[in-house]
């Protein structure tokens, strides 16, 4: 599904629900889904107390897979009874979601992060991070970044607009 939905927004051709959701909902929703998966087992997944609860525009099955493969990424990287924190910040007209572990991604690997295929999780992988990017500003209009180092650990962000832009 992941395959055919990655090609058709590649070729321009993925249509998009915008919706009005909830950030709150969405986020809690989004943590409940990929906490029983199996890579969420024996790690936690902390929502960020003063994560922002407002409404906003987006496509909320697209987003949800978006933010399902952050916190995946995420939760990979840490060990057994870590955790990964998330949460959400308005700035302006725009709303934040980010998801952070404790993990420092190499200078090199850094580098290639967005690129189609590549992966340091072995083969027939490396269309997440890509797609994360693919898809939230070529469809949703938003932006995706990240930092990592060893003061702040790997922050991903995904800043959209509140009312998405027509």
């Amino acid at each position: 599904m992941l395959q055919k939905q990655i090609r058709a927004a590649e070729n321009g051709d993925l249509q998009i629900n915008i919706e009005p959701i909830n950030s709150m909902e969405f986020i809690n929703s989004t943590i409940g889904k990929i906490s029983s998966h199996i890579i969420g087992i024996d790690k936690q997944i902390i929502l960020d107390g003063n994560s922002a609860d407002i409404d906003i525009e987006t496509d909320k099955v697209l987003f949800q897979r978006i933010m399902i493969n952050m916190l995946k990424n995420a939760l990979e990287s840490t060990p057994q009874k870590g955790s990964v924190i998330t949460g959400i910040q308005i700035h302006d007209k725009k709303i934040r979601f980010w998801v952070k572990n404790d993990l420092v991604i190499p200078e090199d690997v850094q580098m290639q992060m967005f690129q189609r295929s590549f992966s340091t999780k072995g083969n027939g992988r490396g269309i997440g991070n890509y797609s994360i990017k693919l898809l939230t500003e070529n469809y949703l209009k938003g932006k995706v970044s990240f930092i990592s180092n060893k003061t702040a650990g790997t922050v991903f962000s995904i800043e959209l607009n509140k009312k998405f832009p027509t």
